[in-house]
């Protein structure tokens, strides 16, 4: 019997087709819904229709766009996503939502990852900035960046990568996504020196709140985020989904699945 896995993103269109193509050339059957989870579609997420021969994957758009909107619009009632789908418990072998560092407020991120905190109930994974970071040929050097608007960072990824000859930055990451992994897996494993891979969104999530800096003002116009922590851990929804993820140990595993994968497409 298959086994699936949801994933709840926090764009309308990048990620679902970023993640849809990923998993696809690993072999899954991919669900991308065009509802949007919100806290009042209880019990309405019926209407895909999921398939045997393989393991599926199915991504929806959460609620708004931001960690701070997420926590408004979920009522404590909801233990569980599950229970916006009208499926029994333990549906889905594993949960995870995927959102960006953006202009949220450390207190929230704190908030969110206690609320999602394990893959049976919803695991956190974090990208900061921005899912584009995986498209941002420089992480490796320590550098300031500061934004009123993510818009800004998308907008000259995009323009670097549409002069490399990749069309755009979504472009670039489907089409070296494996190595893009690697490089993120490595990073991180060096930062934490932990090599179990699904510690690595707890790790992840306390050095963000400790490097990157957020000055809010009552006008989000005024409000800014600088950035001086550039990683992600989508790597672990890819791991867990491939099942590479039973041992404790488990880094060496994972590397090898990507580096593999990446050599198949040379």
């Amino acid at each position: 019997m298959p086994n699936n896995y949801l994933l709840v993103v926090e764009g309308a269109n990048d990620e679902k087709n970023i993640l849809q193509s990923v998993f696809e050339k690993y072999g899954f059957n991919v669900i991308k819904c065009e509802e949007k989870i919100s806290a009042e579609s209880y019990g309405e997420f019926y209407k895909y229709e999921l398939k045997s021969d393989n393991d599926n994957v199915v991504i929806i758009e959460g609620p708004r766009n931001r960690i701070h909107d997420f926590l408004i619009s979920f009522d404590t009632e909801y233990e569980t996503l599950e229970k916006l789908f009208h499926y029994p418990t333990y549906h889905f072998s594993g949960i995870f939502l995927i959102y960006d560092v953006d202009h949220n407020d450390s207190e929230d991120v704190e908030i969110m990852f206690d609320k999602f905190n394990n893959e049976s109930d919803g695991l956190l994974l974090l990208n900061s900035p921005c899912l584009e970071v995986l498209a941002d040929t420089n992480v490796d050097i320590k550098r300031e960046l500061k934004f009123n608007h993510l818009k800004e960072y998308k907008k000259t990824l995009n323009k670097y990568h549409n002069l490399s000859g990749n069309e755009n930055s979504v472009r670039y990451i489907i089409n070296h996504f494996n190595e893009i992994m690697i490089h993120f897996l490595e990073m991180n494993k060096k930062e934490f020196n932990e090599n179990n891979i699904m510690e690595h969104p707890r790790l992840i999530k306390n050095k963000i709140n400790l490097d990157n800096e957020r000055v809010n003002y009552e006008s989000k116009e005024d409000s800014y985020v600088i950035f001086r922590y550039f990683t992600t851990v989508l790597y672990v929804a890819i791991a867990y989904a491939n099942k590479l993820t039973n041992e404790i140990d488990n880094y060496g595993i994972v590397h090898s699945f990507f580096e593999n994968k990446m050599n198949e497409n040379q």
